[in-house]
């Protein structure tokens, strides 16, 4: 069994639920009860986001305090996501923990890459962790980077158990690919 197949059965989800059109994507679509349909731990959310956005090409930003986000590529540094944006993305989840522990070759918790499945979700919605909806607000088009939550923006106190450890710190390496206020 996948951690796909075992994180959709600790949340009570049924992995028909989650949308594939066979075209490579994940879409964060709700189904009928309202519950997202991703099944995803780092992208169901914790809390709703704002952002002031900095517009920071390359270096290193701190959106939010204790957000900390590291460009690894830089994007064209002129088109931006907006709030309410459909945005698609490739992302790495990894604890801190993980990467501290094997620097050279940490292993994610979870991957849209290792499922090779991009990843859409409406920015600004509450539909992922709000460190993620902070980081992809900050990004431009093509940029990729490396984000480090605090637990506040990622499971919180809680965590996400048996993934995420209470008050877990988690690391995402995330690439923005597209978003809809560009078609």
């Amino acid at each position: 069994m996948s951690l796909f197949d075992r994180l959709a059965s600790f949340q009570g989800c049924d992995n028909n639920l989650k949308t594939n059109n066979n075209d490579g994507i994940n879409n964060g679509e709700e189904n009928e009860s309202g519950r997202s349909n991703n099944l995803d731990p780092p992208l169901q959310p914790t809390t709703s986001s704002t952002s002031s956005r900095s517009h920071v090409g390359s270096g290193t930003i701190e959106p939010k305090a204790g957000i900390v986000l590291k460009t690894l590529k830089p994007g064209d540094v002129t088109n931006y996501p907006r709030k309410g944006d459909t945005c698609t993305i490739h992302y790495e989840a990894f604890t801190e923990k993980e990467i501290q522990t094997r620097r050279s070759n940490p292993v994610p918790f979870d991957s849209s890459r290792r499922r090779g499945l991009v990843f859409r979700f409406r920015l600004g919605a509450g539909q992922v962790i709000e460190g993620m909806d902070v980081a992809v607000s900050e990004m431009s088009l093509g940029q990729e980077v490396e984000v480090t939550f605090p637990h506040p923006y990622a499971y919180g106190v809680a965590g996400y158990p048996p993934v995420v450890s209470p008050r877990t710190t988690l690391i995402f390496r995330i690439e923005l690919i597209q978003f809809s206020s560009l078609l």
